[in-house]
């Protein structure tokens, strides 16, 4: 629901603050002839700084210059609104899908797996371009700043002439432009994770050792069953052989019939001198 609500609203407020900027700057030049001139200098988005000038007067003779402002800052620029304005289409998106097309939103769990990778992307596209658009309009400040700006002029150069800023831009808006695409970042990734319960992989990845420990308790189970069938039938075949030493008064059989050992009788022959035979009666 945080996205739903958010996620569009901050998205908006991200590439308007920096979409939508336009600054200005005065500045006064007192010649050393007692002349005075003003002079106006307008910028905008995307920062192309190279392409911005301005006509200074150069104090001499009533002429005049071309000055031209220094650095490119359009690519960082560029870079913060085109993620601003896809985070907000595809937040729309997903919020007219969610609500509305709920049944194949989770069809073969599609839906929540493209929502989970999206997210992740959106987050990491977040933060690269905040940071990126941080640092860069530390470069536009520096850019036009009172120093740069009087460098940049001839007559301000000039020990005899008195050159001063009246009028700066106002860093508000694009202060909030960058508060504002952190922001988005942390909407945006804490949001992964209610992305990944949707697509079902957290449960998936608990079942998984659950299914091993009950294997490993079945095997343990098995082994502890047959070990104590093992000491049962151990224990019955001692019984019978105790059993079996105290019947009787010496050692013998139970329920045993004992065969006659074999007699063998020698038949000899006084008159021959052959082999003994040995007769086995039965």
């Amino acid at each position: 629901m945080c996205m739903v609500i958010f996620a569009p609203l901050f998205s908006i407020f991200a590439f308007a603050t920096c979409g939508g900027y336009s600054g200005q700057m005065k500045v006064r030049v007192d010649c050393a002839d007692k002349t005075q001139s003003n002079i106006t200098i307008s910028f905008a988005y995307p920062f192309r700084f190279q392409l911005v000038h301005f006509n200074a007067p150069l104090c001499e003779r009533k002429r005049e210059e071309t000055v031209f402002l220094e650095g490119d800052f359009s690519t960082s620029a560029q870079f913060f609104v085109s993620v601003s304005v896809f985070a907000f289409l595809y937040s729309l998106l997903a919020t007219v899908v969610y609500f509305f097309y709920q049944n194949k939103y989770r069809e073969n769990n599609r839906g929540p797996l493209l929502d989970f990778l999206v997210t992740v992307i959106f987050s990491f596209l977040w933060l690269v371009s905040s940071c990126s658009w941080a640092k860069a309009l530390s470069g536009v400040k520096e850019a036009v700043g009172n120093k740069q700006i009087l460098f940049l002029m001839s007559a301000c150069r000039d020990s005899g002439n008195e050159c001063s800023i009246s009028d700066m831009p106002l860093w508000s808006r694009l202060n909030t432009s960058v508060v504002f695409g952190f922001l988005n970042f942390i909407l945006w990734g804490g949001n992964i994770w209610f992305a990944y319960k949707e697509t079902g992989l957290h449960k998936r990845t608990q079942r998984y050792p659950t299914r091993i420990l009950s294997e490993k308790q079945r095997s343990f189970s098995q082994r502890q069953y047959s070990q104590c069938s093992f000491d049962q039938s151990f224990g019955q075949q001692l019984y019978r052989q105790v059993s079996f030493d105290q019947s009787g008064d010496g050692f013998g059989l139970a329920q045993t019939n004992l065969v006659q050992p074999p007699v063998f009788e020698q038949v000899s022959n006084p008159n021959s001198r052959g082999p003994l035979i040995f007769i086995n009666e039965m």
